[in-house]
């Protein structure tokens, strides 16, 4: 197990709950804490035991988004050194969307430029309602280039447009419209809300959801490529032709649980 300075990174009854840690800057991202969130990614997509990836931020927010010692530091910075670490930054958001388990980010209090291609590359997102959202890299001369993909992947090309261009605040419910999350509440209906969603998944069959969610993304990616037919037939096969599958639907048809379930209130009886 790692151990980290910028973040929080803990396992239990299989699923991984990594908070932002930089309290003091309002977990604003740098080079340190962008290299401590890859590797804490690596961890999780190497434990097979582990069926999801939870992520919070500690303090007053979620994250306000680059820090500005780090920004002040790129300033001077050749054209080679900036591209280097911007592709530290894509590969930040790139390992968090191809993890292989199901990823649910909570946000609150805001989440600013570059946070939110930690939301929009997450599998689920919900917000407090009260979160000040904000694509602010017009309103100081950039561009919100890596979260880009992931941004219009969730919200669309014109809803992407419109907060991208125009860098206003806006909060959760108007978030939740846009489709840059996908639940919205008060901070007891949001850990309600998580508590059955991973209810949910501990019910699933960990490799189901793997394979499913790579099949999403494939799809996603190349909507019109020419082998995405057989790419899903071949999906089906192999589910139907693993262990698990086949567990699974023996199980179904004799109505008991297949030996990959997790009872979610098992981990509160040893608690």
């Amino acid at each position: 197990m790692n151990t980290f300075t910028h973040i929080q990174l803990e396992i239990t009854n299989q699923t991984a709950y990594l908070r932002l840690n930089r309290t003091r800057v309002r977990n604003a991202l740098n080079e340190e804490m962008i290299g401590e969130l890859k590797q804490a990614f690596q961890q999780v997509d190497q434990d097979q035991n582990i069926r999801a990836l939870v992520i919070r931020g500690n303090g007053p927010v979620f994250s306000a988004g680059a820090d500005l010692q780090w920004m002040k530091q790129t300033v001077s910075n050749t054209y080679e050194q900036n591209m280097q670490e911007s592709g530290h930054l894509q590969e930040l958001f790139d390992s968090l969307y191809h993890l292989p388990v199901p990823t649910i980010t909570i946000v609150h209090g805001a989440c600013i430029g570059g946070a939110n291609g930690l939301a929009a590359a997450s599998d689920m997102v919900l917000a407090d309602k009260q979160t000040q959202f904000r694509f602010s890299e017009v309103r100081i001369g950039l561009v919100p280039a890596t979260i880009a993909p992931f941004v219009v992947r969730r919200m669309g090309e014109y809803a992407a447009k419109y907060y991208m261009l125009t860098g206003r605040i806006f909060r959760g419910e108007e978030a939740l419209r846009t489709g840059l999350v996908d639940a919205a509440g008060s901070e007891e209906s949001l850990d309600t809300e998580l508590d059955i969603l991973l209810k949910e998944l501990q019910q699933n069959s960990p490799q189901a959801m793997r394979h499913t969610k790579q099949l999403i993304n494939d799809i996603t990616r190349h909507p019109w490529k020419a082998d995405i037919k057989k790419q899903t037939i071949e999906a089906i096969a192999r589910a139907r032709s693993s262990q698990e599958g086949q567990e699974g639907m023996k199980a179904f048809l004799e109505k008991r649980k297949p030996l990959w379930f997790s009872d979610p209130e098992a981990g509160k009886n040893n608690n």
